[in-house]
């Protein structure tokens, strides 16, 4: 019995042996842990600013429009006391007329031909007198005679005013700057506007401009036309033009040439206008991309000992592109424009 034991006892130890034998070499299957590496020392990257120097300069605050050469003198005609079916256009738009010439005729009916009898009339009732004075006939005869080609000529006088009625000449030297719609053979009312002369010895400069109401009465105006500079006086305004018949002018504004009108400017040609509102010198100009704007607050970045800085700043006259900075910033500060 004893020796059972022993022998089990033995081979219980052989046993652990081979199984510590098995489990040392089975652990050199399993992947070795590697240690963390310890992360590289990263240096920031150095910021580069581009900057440039606070300097004193002119800021000009202006308005640019550009005006057209309109005749300062318009004649609007029409037909007065009288309509009638239109007979003949004999101008056209643009085209330049002289004074007296026949611009627009009405159909006169039978008008020339009673003209025309009544000249008849008027070369009888001379010759009637003729014959009279030459058979020496009594003074009530002659008187007579003389009073009916006086009634002839004045039947004459209202025919031709007749007549006359019916056509239009021009007013003045100048160029047709419109014309009705009304085809030949249409009616055309008493007093409704037929066409439209231009008085072209006379120009000045019109500018539409929106902004035309900001143009003062008597300010001056910078002119460029064909590449000269001309000088130009501000007449008329909307303020002074809101009741003017002709709707386009309401808005408008009037400039006339101190110097006159250059000699090439033809009507409806176009100049450039520059109106200077203020001006101030010496005075700290930055572009208006350099002001940065949040929540009502103006700052400008400023590089001070290589860091950048915010720097508040107040605003005085501004143009589209540029604006005047009245508090926050010295002459020699470096402001940051990237």
């Amino acid at each position: 019995m004893r020796y059972l034991l022993n022998k089990a006892i033995g081979l219980a130890a052989v046993l652990c042996i081979l199984a510590a034998g098995v489990l040392t070499s089975s652990c050199n299957f399993l992947p070795t842990e590697e240690e963390e590496l310890a992360p590289p020392l990263m240096q920031p990257a150095k910021i580069e600013y581009k900057t440039e120097p606070v300097v004193l300069g002119t800021l000009v605050q202006q308005i640019r429009m550009t005006g057209t050469f309109t005749a300062e003198s318009t004649k609007a005609l029409s037909f007065e006391n009288l309509g009638g079916r239109l007979k003949a256009m004999n101008v056209r738009l643009g085209e330049a007329v002289k004074s007296g010439d026949l611009l627009v005729e009405l159909d006169s009916g039978s008008i020339e031909y009673q003209i025309k009898m009544q000249e008849i009339e008027i070369e009888k009732g001379n010759l009637t007198i003729s014959q009279l004075k030459a058979s020496k006939a009594d003074k009530y005869s002659m008187k007579r005679a003389q009073l009916d080609l006086e009634q002839q000529e004045m039947q004459l006088a209202e025919l031709q005013r007749q007549m006359d009625a019916t056509r239009i000449l021009s007013p003045i030297d100048g160029e047709i700057i419109y014309i009705t719609s009304t085809s030949i053979g249409e009616y055309i009312n008493a007093y409704e506007i037929v066409c439209k002369v231009a008085d072209t010895s006379s120009l000045v400069l019109v500018t539409r401009s929106d902004k035309s109401g900001e143009l003062p009465i008597g300010a001056k105006v910078s002119v460029e036309y064909l590449k000269q500079e001309y000088t130009g006086e501000i007449v008329a305004n909307p303020s002074t033009l809101f009741n003017d018949p002709d709707e386009n002018l309401r808005k408008s504004a009037i400039i006339r040439l101190d110097s006159g009108v250059p000699a090439k400017a033809s009507l409806g040609t176009d100049a450039r206008l520059v109106y200077v509102q203020e001006r101030r010198e010496n005075v700290i100009v930055l572009p208006r991309t350099q002001i940065n704007l949040m929540s009502g607050r103006r700052y400008v970045n400023v590089l001070e000992d290589g860091i950048r800085v915010e720097k508040d700043v107040e605003v005085g006259l501004t143009t589209d592109t540029e604006a005047e900075i009245i508090k926050g910033l010295a002459v020699g500060d470096l402001v940051i424009i990237n």
